[in-house]
């Protein structure tokens, strides 16, 4: 098994699940604290935060408190509540070498539990589910309860990097495959956030009889050329133009650090490598601009960084690119039973973006088999975490479905 040379941490060698609790070495820990005292603020003309970027007070003030009082010791001890595993998976599709797995694997103690895969998406790892793990395993919660497995994307948290060439979702779809099967779950439900929901999708397809039910919180349906010339004709409903005129936004004002991401991954890397207070700005920008408003401590900001940031970001930022490709996003319709949750962003900063994504459900029907669809104008991008409560509620009310 070939890992990255210098991951920070120690991965163990196995092909089979392994007992791993979270020990990232400390020079690193140390490095950044450095960094983060030695921090240069970037100066902008108004000292506001806006659609250009962070307010530099926000980032000075974020930086200090790294410097001074974050306690990496307290973040680890927090996330090493839930059982940690490691494991490696047979190599596939355009990636021959095999593929090594973190993951959270947490048993409900209901014997009729449904095993449920979570994928997070940018800018997150397995934390990202951290308020909602308890809840779906507790048999004695209303509805159904879940036997829950949580892994890093490659190259996010604990998961190595891809260290050749080849590794798009649809590898990544089938190393998680695998990995259900490692664990004996011969059937399974997939929950999907942001590009996630592209992995999760491919393994609807894919893995379709092993597949029970797809639940998404992004559901990434975009307007087709016909939508469009509707929506030119004046042809369009009210709902539609709601989402097309949001989707437009996004990408006009909103989505450069994915077109960065998408197509110069290693220069972006580059400063962002060095700079953790660089890094964390970056990807607090988009949790401020998409997550409704949500006031992120900043022991939450460091942890989500560091969590990105300890293997390197060029893992997570490249397979970033990898997965945005529009041949990567072309999926045939899937007869899985799906359910649907959107939320917007009424409290949040920019009410260009407050409905992005939010696809009619006739949108979504090309591409699924849609059983479920509930839509809030609040919760934002991150609703496991901003509404853990209401989004546990959800998923269940689609499973109750089934």
């Amino acid at each position: 098994m070939m890992l990255p040379n210098d991951l920070n941490f120690r991965f163990p060698k196995t092909t089979s699940p392994r007992l791993f609790d979270i020990q990232v070495d400390n020079a690193i820990i140390k490095l950044a604290q450095r960094k983060a005292r030695d921090y240069r603020s970037s100066d902008n003309v108004n000292g506001e935060w806006s659609r250009e970027g962070p307010a530099p007070k926000a980032m000075t003030d974020l930086a200090r408190y790294w410097a001074t009082e974050y306690d990496w010791k307290a973040a680890e001890k927090d996330l090493n509540k839930h059982k940690h595993y490691t494991t490696t998976v047979p190599g596939n599709g355009n990636y021959s070498v095999p593929i090594p797995l973190h993951f959270v694997h947490e048993k409900s103690q209901d014997k009729n539990a449904i095993p449920l895969l979570l994928i997070h998406g940018w800018s997150s790892t397995h934390h990202e589910w951290s308020k909602v793990i308890d809840n779906l395993t507790n048999s004695s919660s209303r509805g159904n309860s879940f036997h829950i497995v949580a892994p890093d994307l490659p190259g996010y948290g604990f998961t190595p990097a891809p260290t050749q060439p080849g590794q798009g979702p649809q590898e990544v779809a089938a190393a998680f495959d695998a990995l259900m099967k490692q664990l004996g779950y011969e059937k399974y439900a997939v929950a999907t956030t942001d590009i996630g929901w592209i992995v999760g999708m491919w393994m609807t397809v894919n893995f379709r009889h092993r597949i029970i039910a797809h639940y998404t919180d992004f559901f990434f349906a975009l307007p087709t050329s016909d939508d469009l010339a509707r929506y030119a004709q004046h042809q369009t409903t009210q709902e539609e133009n709601i989402n097309i005129e949001s989707t437009q936004a996004w990408f006009a004002i909103h989505s450069a650090y994915a077109t960065a991401q998408a197509q110069k991954p290693q220069m972006l890397s580059v400063a962002l490598t060095d700079s953790p207070v660089g890094f964390a700005g970056w990807l607090w920008d988009l949790k401020y601009g998409s997550s409704d408003g949500y006031r992120y401590t900043y022991d939450e900001l460091i942890t989500d960084t560091l969590l990105m940031w300890i293997q390197g970001p060029i893992g997570s930022i490249r397979g970033y690119s990898l997965f945005v490709q529009p041949s990567q996003m072309q999926f045939p319709i899937t007869d899985v039973p799906t359910g649907v949750s959107q939320w917007g962003g009424k409290n949040g900063p920019f009410s260009e973006i407050a409905t992005f994504p939010m696809p009619p459900p006739s949108w979504i029907e090309r591409y699924a088999n849609l059983v479920h669809f509930k839509r809030y104008d609040f919760g934002g991008h991150w609703p496991a975490i901003s509404q853990p409560d209401l989004w546990v509620a959800d998923l269940r009310t689609f499973f109750e479905l089934l």
